[in-house]
């Protein structure tokens, strides 16, 4: 990355091809850091002369080769997807990841986005009720390598048979966007959610039943491996946790404070 005069220059790189959603996003937040007095350069492929990269769809691992690069070179990388609620019009917002777990328990925001987001959060929760092991989408496995995910996924599926002998395990690969039921009543009534990432593990915390997964923002407070009990988060940490998590996701039209929250936190 070659030295520039400001710790405010920012590349947007518009990966091509773009989505319909990721190109509005992109647009809203390019014009609101040029009102802001970043230096901003627009790019279709990646420059790496500026500190700051914006990026849409971590998921991709050309994309997230990009983000590992741009770390490594010393530059921050703000990497946008979509939310892990009120999905229709809010953006996730990462920091040098495809997920903030890094950053998003480091301190106590006020709650105050969370309740004007005003999620379902309640407890779902039956000890004794089935268990969902969820996959993940092509990309993310590629990311990963597919035969090291499906092999977790088959230990994890192994340890529940042998802990819960006769406990239905339901294994469900991830749905095609658009093809989501509502996530509320697929986790009714489940004792425990595995998955390597997903945003269902967030839905899972807010709906207050056990999570076990790898990565993704719920991993910075869910185990990695199978607890010998199973239990929801804390209340009080899931809490904080989704109030904390309601500061990473943006509207486009909050473009302007997204880039003050980020300039606290990074800048």
């Amino acid at each position: 990355m070659s030295t520039v005069a400001t710790k405010t220059a920012l590349e947007v790189l518009r990966c091509q091809p773009e989505t319909t959603r990721a190109g509005q996003v992109l647009y809203a937040l390019t014009k609101a850091a040029v009102s802001m007095g970043f230096d901003v350069s627009t790019t279709l492929s990646y420059a790496g002369a500026s500190p700051w990269l914006l990026i849409w769809g971590p998921g991709a691992p050309e994309r997230r080769d990009l983000i590992a690069r741009h770390v490594a070179a010393g530059g921050r990388a703000i990497a946008l997807d979509l939310a892990y609620w009120n999905r229709t019009h809010k953006v996730r917002v990462s920091i040098d990841a495809a997920h903030p777990q890094a950053w998003v328990m480091q301190k106590t925001w006020p709650a105050t986005r969370l309740e004007s987001d005003r999620p379902i959060i309640r407890r779902m929760w039956k000890a004794d009720g089935p268990i969902l092991i969820a996959g993940i989408g092509v990309k993310a496995q590629t990311q990963y390598g597919p035969a090291i995910v499906a092999d977790w996924e088959a230990s994890m599926r192994a340890q529940c048979e042998a802990r819960w002998p006769g406990r239905r395990i339901i294994q469900r690969p991830k749905p095609p966007t658009g093809l989501l039921p509502p996530v509320e009543g697929v986790l009714n009534g489940m004792s425990l959610v595995i998955t390597w990432h997903s945003n269902i593990a967030v839905d899972a915390v807010r709906l207050g039943i056990p999570v076990v997964c790898r990565d993704g923002a719920a991993a910075a407070i869910c185990p990695a491996e199978l607890p010998d009990e199973p239990l929801p988060v804390p209340v009080e940490v899931r809490d904080r946790f989704l109030a904390n998590l309601a500061w990473f996701q943006w509207a486009p039209q909050e473009a302007f404070a997204m880039w003050r929250f980020l300039q606290e936190l990074i800048g």
